[in-house]
């Protein structure tokens, strides 16, 4: 069954879009792998006796690379919570796994939002469309103001005009 829904000319397939965001995670992950093994190598290359108390490469170099694979394994979680998640099929209410707009009443949607359980503040490029989907979490302020709510129903976010907000439920 295909995840699609078009709210005023905007086409989304939250499962193209999750493939994206999966693709960039993977992306970093092979970034961080690589500088994790220049760091760990630079580790094992310094001499093990230092010289002088000033000589703290190797030390850097191993802080280095045990930050990068606290890293790694945050991304190597992240890939796995993203691949083991089920998009829901014509939500009535904003939740896990939706692609919500918002905008004001009578406009189209002025911000687009995809809720998943990580990697929020990832912002994904929408096709033909020079908008961008931008990743929240359920933690974020953000979400909590539509989490449960349906389509129309106004929500307070902040925005540039003194005005209230609608949620557009798009996928």
């Amino acid at each position: 069954m295909m995840k699609r829904m078009s709210v005023n000319d905007i086409r989304i397939d939250k499962a193209k879009l999750l493939q994206e965001v999966i693709a960039q995670v993977e992306e970093g992950l092979r970034r961080l792998g690589s500088g994790y093994a220049v760091a760990r190598q630079a580790t094992l290359d310094s001499p093990h006796v230092m010289k002088s108390k000033r000589e703290v490469t190797g030390i850097e170099a191993s802080y280095l690379a045990n930050a990068l694979a606290g890293n790694i394994q945050e991304r190597e979680f992240w890939l796995r919570t993203l691949r083991g998640l089920r998009l829901p099929d014509a939500p009535e209410r904003a939740a896990l796994g939706c692609v919500v707009g918002i905008g004001p009443p009578d406009g189209p949607a002025e911000r687009l939002y995809f809720i998943l359980p990580v990697c929020g503040g990832m912002e994904i490029p929408v096709k033909d469309d020079a908008r961008t989907v931008r990743v929240i979490t359920p933690e974020t302020p953000v979400a909590k103001a539509f989490l449960g709510k349906s389509l129309g129903e106004e929500v307070s976010l902040r925005n540039d005009q003194d005005r209230p907000d609608s949620v557009r439920l798009l996928a």
